[in-house]
């Protein structure tokens, strides 16, 4: 099963670059009914627990955050103009948010906020662990 999810970020990831790969200043347009602006939609649990889906999430964004990172650093590798680069930049927050989102996540918001505090919660562990990440929690 986590092969399939993995799979499934991978393919995410590629499917939003699958069109435009040759323009390096093209953007990458909001996914429908989304945008960087409704992160502030996201709220975390009152208990600050995951559920195992969130987590299964969770591991399946870390890993299309880092196809998406090197993608990024490709593109930005290629680019000779300043202006092209800085460009490209512009665009790896709200990419990093859509590629969330298209995984099943609230966006980077979501992502951040089990990176930042749910996963220093001992209480998650087993759950995160069940999803294939390993933690240095006691």
């Amino acid at each position: 099963m986590k092969q399939a999810y993995q799979t499934f970020a991978i393919l995410a990831v590629a499917l939003l670059f699958a069109c435009g790969k040759e323009d390096t200043s093209q953007q990458v347009a909001p996914v429908q009914g989304t945008s960087v602006t409704q992160e502030s939609q996201f709220s975390p649990p009152s208990d600050g627990l995951l559920t195992e889906e969130r987590a299964k999430l969770y591991s399946n964004a870390s890993t299309a955050l880092l196809l998406l990172s090197q993608q990024w650093v490709d593109r930005m590798d290629k680019s000779t103009e300043a202006q092209e680069k800085i460009l490209i930049l512009s665009g790896f927050e709200k990419a990093r948010d859509q590629v969330c989102r298209k995984v099943g996540l609230a966006g980077i918001q979501e992502y951040n906020w089990i990176s930042e505090v749910a996963v220093k919660n001992a209480a998650n562990k087993a759950v995160l662990e069940k999803a294939g990440i390993q933690l240095g929690i006691k």
